[in-house]
C-alpha cells in the first residue's frame, strides 16, 4: 500500500524536531551543552571574555554569554562575585529598539534606593533605557537582591529602583515580581563559586527576559555594558566590554566617554553576531587566511602606536584553546598552528575594540 505523507504530517514532525531541541536550563550556570560557536536558537553564544586585572583579588568577571529563544532574551554573566563583609553586584545596563532613554554621553541622575548598586551615576556613550542588578549578600547564605531601573521615564529626579525578589545561591530560579513593564515575566538564577580559578563549570547569573517585554523582535539590536561593582555600586576594574590594560578600578561615576573606543557591546536578535563587528575588524584590517585551511593565520593592525591587544581561540563547545595578551604596533599575525579540524571562533580585542571571526580548520 502507498503511503501519503501529509502536510499535516510534516507539520507535526517538523513540531517534534523543534520540542526535541535543547533547551536553555535557567539554573546559574552555562553548561557545554548550552553553547554554540555560532549564534543557533536556544544555545549560549559567547560574546565577550575578560583577561586582564582583577582588582579584586580572584573575584570578578570571566565572560558574558548572550542567548535568544522564540520568546526570551538571556543573558549569563559568568564569573565569582562574593566578598566577605561586603555587598557586590553585577549590574548590567541596556538600550533597546523604540525606546526614548537617557542618551548617549548624558549623566545617568541613579536610581532612588539607597541599597541598590544602581544608585551610581555613570556616563554611558550609548543611550540606556533599562538597568537591573544582582547584588550578593555574603552574611546570608541564601540572599541575592533583584531590582531595576527604567530611564525611559525621565532623568531628572532620582529614578525608581523596585525590588524584584531575592534568589537563592544554588542556582534556583525566581521571577520578578513587576506586573508590567520591561521586566514583565523576567527570571534571575544564580549559582555561587568560591573563587575565579574554582569556577571550572561557569557558574554565572543568569538572566531571562521576556521579548515582548523589552520590544524586542527578530534583528532588533541590543546595546549593553556588563560591569562588576563593589560595596555601594562602585565599578572595579571588571567590565563587558572590557577595557584592554585597566589595572584600578573605574570612577564611582566614571565617564565611560572619555575612553576610547565603545564601550557597550550589540547583540542583534536572531544574528548574534556584533552589530559593530564589522565596522571594527575593517578599522583594525582583521582577517584569517586562507578559511577554511589547514595553515590559517590570523591578520590584523594595531593603529595609532602601541596597544594593549587580547587574542582569544574558542572551539565549538566554547572552551578556550589559545590566548595571548600583550602590548603591540602595528602589522601583526598570528599562526592557528596545532588544531585539530573543526569550527572556531577568533575574537580580538585591541585597545578597547572587540571584532570576532569564525575559522574553519581543515
Amino acid at each position: 500500500m502507498k503511503k501519503i505523507f501529509t502536510l499535516a504530517a510534516a507539520s507535526a514532525l517538523v513540531a517534534s524536531s523543534l520540542g526535541a531541541q535543547a533547551q536553555i536550563t535557567l539554573d546559574g550556570k552555562v553548561d557545554a551543552t548550552e553553547i554554540a560557536a555560532t549564534n543557533t536558537a536556544n544555545k549560549y553564544q559567547l560574546i565577550s571574555s575578560y583577561n586582564g586585572t582583577h582588582s579584586v583579588a580572584d573575584k570578578g568577571l570571566k565572560s558574558l554569554y548572550v542567548a535568544t529563544s522564540a520568546t526570551k532574551l538571556y543573558i549569563a554573566v559568568v564569573g565569582s562575585f562574593e566578598q566577605s563583609e561586603s555587598f557586590p553586584a553585577v549590574v548590567a545596563y541596556l538600550n533597546v529598539p523604540g525606546k526614548t532613554g537617557v542618551p548617549a554621553g548624558t549623566r545617568l541622575i541613579g536610581g532612588a534606593a539607597g541599597d541598590s548598586p544602581l544608585k551610581i551615576r555613570p556616563t554611558f556613550d550609548f543611550q540606556v533605557d533599562y538597568g537591573v542588578r544582582l547584588t550578593f549578600d555574603k552574611s546570608i547564605t541564601s540572599s541575592a537582591y533583584f531590582s531595576y531601573v527604567d530611564y525611559t521615564n525621565g532623568n531628572t529626579v532620582a529614578v525608581a529602583d523596585p525590588y524584584q525578589g531575592g534568589a537563592n545561591k544554588t542556582g534556583t530560579p525566581i521571577t520578578a515580581s513587576a506586573t508590567a513593564g520591561p521586566l514583565l515575566g523576567a527570571r534571575v538564577a544564580y549559582l555561587a563559586s568560591t573563587s575565579l580559578a574554582a569556577n571550572v563549570t561557569n557558574s554565572a547569573v543568569e538572566f531571562e527576559f521576556d521579548l515582548a517585554a523589552l520590544g524586542l523582535t527578530a534583528n532588533s539590536a541590543v546595546d549593553m555594558f556588563i560591569a562588576y561593582t563593589n560595596d555601594g555600586g562602585v565599578f572595579t576594574t571588571d567590565t563587558f566590554p572590557p577595557v584592554a590594560g585597566r589595572t584600578t578600578p573605574f570612577a564611582p561615576d566614571q565617564d565611560f566617554t572619555a575612553i576610547a573606543g565603545n564601550q557597550y557591546l550589540t547583540y542583534r536578535v536572531g544574528s548574534g553576531l556584533l552589530a559593530t563587528r564589522s565596522e571594527v575588524a575593517k578599522s583594525l584590517r582583521f582577517g584569517a587566511y586562507p578559511n577554511p585551511g589547514s595553515a590559517v593565520s590570523v591578520a590584523y593592525t594595531v593603529p595609532q602606536g602601541r596597544q594593549a591587544v587580547a587574542l582569544s581561540v574558542f572551539d565549538a563547545t566554547g572552551k578556550q584553546v589559545r590566548s595571548f595578551s600583550e602590548a603591540q604596533a602595528g602589522a601583526q599575525s598570528y599562526k592557528l598552528s596545532g588544531l585539530r579540524s573543526g569550527i572556531y571562533v577568533v575574537k580580538l580585542n585591541v585597545g578597547g575594540e572587540e571584532t570576532s571571526a569564525k575559522v574553519v580548520i581543515e
